[in-house]
């Protein structure tokens, strides 16, 4: 057993990993904490869901015109001239009649004035809408080139908007035109997995493009999408939701668009965003399904997401509370299940709470990104934390117990006891037992008549060859009391035969004494060792008994008081055995037969004592 002490100790670690865990949890949740390490696996379980949860059908709703590599090859090197860019974004709505057409390609210097006049005139004519770009870092080398355009009325913003220090606009100073800004946001480890719906600037508020093609569409409709009705964390960011790979795009090469040869299905009544996957363009970014993809699908995702939750097909609904009731309930449930279960078993449902939580993931897009590596805290912490403690401390347990039960119970009872309940094993309980005392004969007048030395010798020579058929038998040595031995069957590992088992060693307790007898050991001096042994069976209440000083593993009861006075009455009948009625009853394997009806010391009725037909005991009945 653990020692009290070491209880103690274990309780208050549980405790404290509790509350220590809870405490970050909270501080986890309500993002007063944020360590790079929950930030990365944060990271690391959203690129996952993202990559499990990408569809492999296009959106009809968009198609991208790629200035990819044949075209530069065919039209000629970037920059293009900007009457080439008009021609493409004329072509787009005449003669395949787009709904709407983002640029993602910034002019922050003026061009040709024949070229910039005919893209502003297609501008005017078409719901073309131009990017910009806002740098949001603090450093003091920010740009400033170009015009911002596209600014929303006063108080369209909202409170978390990030605020710029830079941007990149356009050639023009226009505001009739539509502009949106293409800002994304790396992570940490540079990844882009969100973008502000809003940026600030010199107190004016600027819209990602994705939202300006909805609200510039050639069907004159304003966008039923409120832009500060969109799904956006405390920094003011909202999650891009990568649900295309680029492959499921609907891709057409701009030359195909300016040499008109492109299937005017791919395009009609479509959004259309024109970018680059040119490697010289290096229009890239890094995110969860491609560390190397075209930045203009970033955008197509994010119009993709509000189409969607314009139409109603999507929702704006984040359970960000399921998460945090998720990581509550598994620490209370770990914390519960490492005290009252076995290591591993609470260890099973660690890892399986864990995966379900994964697979709720894959299966849903409405956890927060910022919240699903929350409930793998308590996880990560129990797993590492409290289940190598809680070994530690049981195998600490079970060396302890080991030392002590070692000397009696035998080896193989002894695994099997902490393989099968532990060391709960030990714990008070009434059983059906049988218990066996056995004493030498005149012990006193030997102790009269030889040195203790040679007393001590002589009875542990004894001692040990009656402990030995008690741990054959796989009976529990439950102690020594003097020159006399009381063992017991059928606990603490239940034996249906523990009846048979103690007959089992009684015979062979006066077999063996019968050998050692004829061995003619010096230290026996000639003399001949007699033992007189009782036997009895019933109920009995088994476990650690004792003070708070000090405990033993034993038996109490009525049935142990039987036993004794049996092997107390063997020595008036002059008998080497003596056998209560309860054991003759249960026992299966030995032939008994009556000795004597009699009245044992303490006790008001008569009863009938039993002795074994096998052996050749000292004196019989």
């Amino acid at each position: 057993m653990v020692p009290i002490a070491g209880l103690v100790t274990l309780d208050r670690i549980r405790l404290t990993i509790f509350g220590l865990v809870s405490l970050t949890a909270c501080l986890l949740a309500c993002d007063i904490w944020l360590p790079q390490p929950y930030r990365r696996l944060g990271y690391a379980i959203d690129d996952w869901q993202q990559v499990q949860l990408l569809s492999a059908r296009p959106d009809s709703r968009i198609a991208l015109v790629d200035i990819d590599e044949h075209s530069l090859e065919v039209i000629g090197p970037w920059p293009w001239p900007r009457a080439v860019i008009a021609r493409l974004a004329e072509n787009l709505f005449a003669q395949y009649h787009a709904r709407a057409v983002g640029l993602d390609v910034m002019f922050p210097e003026a061009g040709s004035p024949e070229g910039d006049h005919a893209l502003l005139a297609v501008a005017r004519r078409f719901p073309l809408v131009f990017a910009q770009a806002f740098a949001l870092s603090s450093s003091a080398n920010v740009p400033h080139a170009g015009h911002l355009g596209g600014a929303l009325a006063a108080g369209t913003g909202t409170p978390h908007a990030p605020a710029a220090s830079g941007y990149v606009g356009n050639f023009f100073d226009t505001a009739d035109l539509c502009v949106g800004h293409v800002t994304p946001h790396a992570s940490l480890d540079g990844v882009v997995r969100s973008i502000a719906p809003l940026i600030e600037y010199a107190n004016a508020a600027y819209p990602m493009l994705a939202w300006q093609l909805m609200h510039c569409r050639a069907d004159g409709r304003s966008p039923a999408l409120p832009i500060h009705s969109l799904p956006v964390d405390s920094d003011g960011l909202m999650h891009v939701q990568y649900r295309h790979s680029v492959q499921s795009f609907d891709v057409v090469s701009a030359y195909d668009v300016l040499a008109e040869t492109a299937p005017s299905a791919l395009l009609a009544s479509r959004y259309v965003l024109v970018g680059s996957s040119a490697l010289g363009l290096t229009d890239h970014v890094a995110s969860p399904i491609d560390p190397w993809l075209p930045a203009v699908v970033v955008h197509a995702e994010l119009l993709g997401e509000m189409l969607d939750l314009e139409s109603g097909k999507g929702t704006t609904l984040s359970f960000s509370w399921l998460p945090m009731v998720w990581t509550a309930c598994s620490i209370i449930a770990f914390s519960v299940m490492f005290r009252t279960q076995r290591a591993s078993i609470a260890l099973v449902a660690l890892v399986a709470v864990t995966s379900l939580w994964l697979v709720l993931l894959v299966s849903t897009r409405c956890v927060p990104a910022s919240l699903a590596a929350l409930p793998l805290v308590p996880a990560t912490a129990f797993m590492f934390v409290q289940a190598p403690i809680e070994w530690i401390f049981s195998q600490a347990a079970i060396r302890s117990f080991e030392r002590r039960f070692s000397h009696y119970l035998p080896p193989t009872v002894l695994r099997e006891i902490i393989r099968q309940r532990g060391l709960a094993t030990f714990k008070p309980e009434r059983r059906q037992i049988s218990v066996l005392f056995v004493d030498i004969e005149g012990f006193t007048r030997l102790a009269e008549q030889m040195p203790p030395e040679e007393l001590a010798a002589m009875t542990d020579v004894i001692l040990s060859t009656l402990t030995d058929c008690v741990l054959k038998s796989q009976g529990t040595l439950d102690k020594y009391m003097g020159d006399a031995l009381m063992a017991f069957w059928g606990a603490p590992l239940a034996q249906p035969d523990h009846a048979d088992r103690a007959l089992d060693c009684a015979l062979a307790m006066l077999r063996g004494l019968d050998v050692l007898n004829r061995s003619a050991l010096p230290i026996l001096e000639g003399r001949t060792i007699r033992v007189r042994i009782g036997v009895n069976s019933g109920s009995a209440v088994v476990g650690e008994i004792g003070s708070t000083f000090r405990k033993s593993y034993t038996a109490i009861g009525d049935t142990v008081n039987v036993a004794s006075r049996l092997q107390e009455y063997a020595r008036t009948l002059e008998t080497s055995l003596l056998i209560g009625q309860e054991t003759a009853r249960q026992a299966t394997r030995h032939g008994l037969r009556a000795c004597v009806q009699a009245t044992l010391r303490g006790r008001d009725a008569a009863e009938q004592l039993y002795t074994l037909n096998e052996g050749k005991p000292h004196a019989v009945c």
